[in-house]
């Protein structure tokens, strides 16, 4: 074929790419892992198929290979089947490459541990580990090995955990963990019936980058767990866990870049006044219950945070027209760095109520009428109506959805982004945000990502 034949046919360009272009490009057609976002899953093998030079530049790129999804299922438990098959041939292809894999179980399985066995064989490849619904024996298996046996393990996420005492008192199972090279360990669900052997495997996190965890009880050791090298962390205070500023107290942290509280109810005020080693955040995310937080308490906590880019607050509790006039540029401007705000569990706001977000907007990103201090243009704002719950209709004798909600709002706020061209999400429709549970916010990942698009939507 000539070469001008060859510019003229995208399928023969395709297939002839150098395989270090290629490998790229395989790795983006990974998809992501089960229920956790961004983690890849299986490398699609049917493209392995498509000709002989994709077939041996995969083979030989075994990082692609290195990806697993592994759910034991009761249908797929004994392993005589095509899902151990497929994971022994990824497992084989992927040679000495760390492995990223999701070890789940659905709770129809019994007590065999036939995938996790097959891969404790490859223990000291372990890198990025997800498990899911492990039972009791999956935590006594893991055990078996000691620190040494995860030379490589850096990632350690848990969803869906139960660590009673069953699963910490008896051997300490928890023990051979490597914690201390852990820089990611995040808990999705998780629950601890001893809130001091929660506390004693925080402690040991010294490594970590990026924490995840919800606390069900005080750390009644006065010494502060220091973190240097912990940028992210995600802290659900429970009811029995003190108030957060008792809690941020228990830690020293001072890199940290993104910080997502979550808090319940009928908790004393807090972080007010902020405590300095949260006064560099670029991230702050404020879930849950802000009921014992007042008008002024979180005026002050945004006050003390000055160069704080990226803000997310769910409203509940919280006089919503307040916070906007607050953020309302006039002689003073509060977070003049702001570029990102996201407001959920608010409810639709009335004419009157509406003027003070309008005119927030409008100064906030236009900078039209404010005053002539410097301050950056917002470039990103989003809000979530609270989730309504269902109910039920005694004459229908079903549950029906709620209730639309007035349009007037989301008309005027689409309108201002139509004419503005302004990055306006608002979601009229409560039953499609994330869920009815306040959690808009505190699912979100924090990560160098979200920080390089805050700091190039900055510059933009």
């Amino acid at each position: 074929m000539s070469s001008q034949g060859s510019r003229a046919n995208p399928r023969f360009q395709m297939a002839s790419f150098p395989p270090e272009i290629l490998c790229e490009i395989f790795l983006a057609c990974i998809p992501a892992i089960g229920n956790t976002e961004g983690l890849p899953a299986y490398f699609p093998y049917g493209i392995t198929h498509v000709c002989r030079h994709w077939y041996t530049t995969a083979l030989g790129f075994r990082k692609l290979w290195s990806f697993l999804d592994v759910e034991q299922t009761d249908e797929n438990q004994f392993g005589d089947c095509l899902e151990f098959y497929v994971m022994e041939e990824y497992l084989e292809r992927s040679g000495e490459h760390p492995l990223t894999f999701r070890m789940a179980y659905s709770y129809d399985t019994m007590h065999y541990q036939t995938y996790l066995e097959c891969l404790g064989d490859y223990s000291e490849r372990w890198q990025s580990v997800v498990l899911e619904n492990p039972n009791y024996l999956a935590l006594e298996y893991l055990s078996k090995f000691g620190p040494s046996e995860y030379p490589l393990l850096r990632s350690l996420v848990c969803i869906n955990c139960r660590f009673n005492q069953d699963a910490i008192g008896h051997g300490r199972l928890l023990d051979p963990i490597p914690w201390s090279q852990l820089e990611r360990y995040q808990e999705h669900d998780v629950s601890w019936s001893n809130s001091a052997r929660q506390w004693e495997v925080i402690a040991q996190l010294t490594n970590v980058v990026d924490l995840r965890a919800s606390f069900f009880g005080p750390n009644e050791n006065n010494t502060p767990i220091k973190m240097p090298h912990l940028r992210f962390a995600s802290l659900a205070v429970g009811p029995l866990a003190g108030s957060p500023d008792l809690l941020l107290d228990r830690f020293d942290f001072s890199r940290i870049e993104g910080l997502n509280l979550k808090l319940p109810e009928n908790l004393p005020a807090a972080l007010s006044p902020v405590p300095n080693q949260l006064k560099g955040l670029k991230i702050l995310r404020l879930c849950g219950s802000l009921d014992a937080i007042s008008n002024g308490a979180l005026v002050d906590i945004l006050t003390e945070i000055k160069g704080l880019p990226d803000f997310a607050v769910e409203l509940a509790g919280v006089d919503a027209v307040h916070l906007f006039s607050a953020l309302t540029p006039t002689d003073r401007v509060l977070v003049p760095q702001l570029r990102v705000l996201r407001v959920a569990r608010c409810t639709p706001l009335a004419d009157g109520e509406l003027d003070a977000l309008l005119e927030m907007l409008r100064q906030r990103f236009g900078k039209g009428n404010g005053p002539g201090v410097d301050y950056a243009r917002l470039k990103w704002f989003e809000f979530l109506l609270e989730a309504l719950p269902l109910r039920y209709d005694p004459i229908l004798d079903d549950v029906v959805p709620p209730p639309d909600v007035p349009s007037t709002m989301f008309d005027t706020l689409e309108a201002l982004r139509t004419s503005e061209g302004w990055d306006i999400r608002a979601n009229r429709d409560p039953r499609a945000n994330k869920n009815g549970n306040g959690d808009d916010f505190w699912a979100d990942e924090m990560d160098d990502e979200l920080l390089y698009r805050t700091a190039t939507a900055s510059r933009a």
